[in-house]
């Protein structure tokens, strides 16, 4: 059996309702790295205190396996989502990060590729890995590499981010990412012929990442790629603002809006859990936005709002 190792980082205060993320993908154990000598007590493989100088007394690893099958990349992105949604629920989750890496004695470099493939979205799109190859085909190929720092783009918050953009970029339009992540809705964008897009995204990385997929898509000349902390590299006014990123992000960015929204501008809003959907809902409101579309899938929102009139 192949598989995927996960580690998620957290907080002393977030460590139980992480753990609760991965088993609710279907881990059957978990590893705990910590400084204090307490174990969650259900289902611990192995329990690992260390010393505080050599990890952060307030953080907590937790380590688990999944098997690398078919299902692995939308587990993997839903573990990212609800991890970074922490905070939604009155937690401090700490740095809330999930890396990857892959085990036993194969090439496993490459091995986890093999359960990503292509994949049509909406009507028009389709989602390529750079490394396979396909057909002749009549779908616009967006053609993504994410590596395993990033989600692969067939997670509901997207797929429905994707759908949105599908139906408002008619053409001509200027549009803004917010968190852009791997870029994959900002080359959408492109592809469905908005004439310029801003790529913003707060992490470095993801700049990086975004960039690369950019020029492999081929949609360099109208996605500029920019480090941002939500809006503040953004230059100039736009027809459609995308934000797929979690509700306690979103409702920062709301009160941003007006100044860079255009009249009759659309935001998008997604990577929203049902929990949080109300407390979304009156931020918006408390700015004067009306949801003029609301999907959901597998308790994930996304939001079509305008400015009232």
């Amino acid at each position: 059996m192949k598989w995927m190792e996960i580690t998620v980082t957290t907080s002393q205060e977030a460590k139980e309702a992480a753990a609760d993320i991965l088993y609710q993908q279907g881990v059957n154990g978990l590893v705990i790295e910590d400084s204090f000598p307490v174990a969650l007590e259900a289902d611990v493989e192995d329990y690992t205190p260390l010393p505080e100088t050599e990890f952060p007394l307030e953080e907590v690893r937790l380590i688990a396996y999944l098997p690398m099958d078919e299902q692995l990349a939308s587990k993997v992105d839903s573990i990212r989502q609800l991890v970074a949604a922490l905070a939604d629920y009155g937690l401090d989750p700490g740095r809330a990060e999930v890396s990857l890496s892959i085990v036993e004695d194969e090439d496993w470099a490459n091995a986890w590729k093999a359960y990503y493939k292509p994949i049509p979205v909406g009507e028009k799109l389709l989602i390529k890995p750079s490394w396979e190859q396909i057909g002749p085909t009549d779908r616009l190929v967006i053609e993504l590499d994410p590596g395993m720092a990033f989600g692969t783009g067939t997670h509901a918050t997207t797929t429905m981010c994707l759908e949105i953009l599908e139906r408002v970029i008619r053409g001509g339009e200027r549009v803004i990412d917010v968190g852009c992540g791997s870029g994959i809705l900002s080359i959408a964008a492109a592809l469905l012929g908005a004439r310029q897009v801003e790529a913003l995204d707060y992490d470095p990385v993801a700049v990086k990442v975004a960039e690369e997929n950019v020029i492999v898509s081929g949609v360099q000349d109208k996605v500029r790629v920019a480090q941002s902390d939500l809006l503040q590299a953004a230059t100039g006014k736009a027809d459609v603002i995308v934000a797929n990123i979690i509700a306690r992000i979103i409702i920062q960015l709301i009160p941003q809006l007006d100044a860079f929204l255009a009249p009759g501008g659309l935001f998008v809003a997604s990577g929203i859990i049902g929990e949080r959907l109300d407390a979304v809902l009156a931020a918006l409101a408390a700015h004067d936005f009306e949801v003029v579309e609301e999907m959901n899938e597998s308790d994930w929102y996304a939001l079509v709002c305008r400015k009232r009139e």
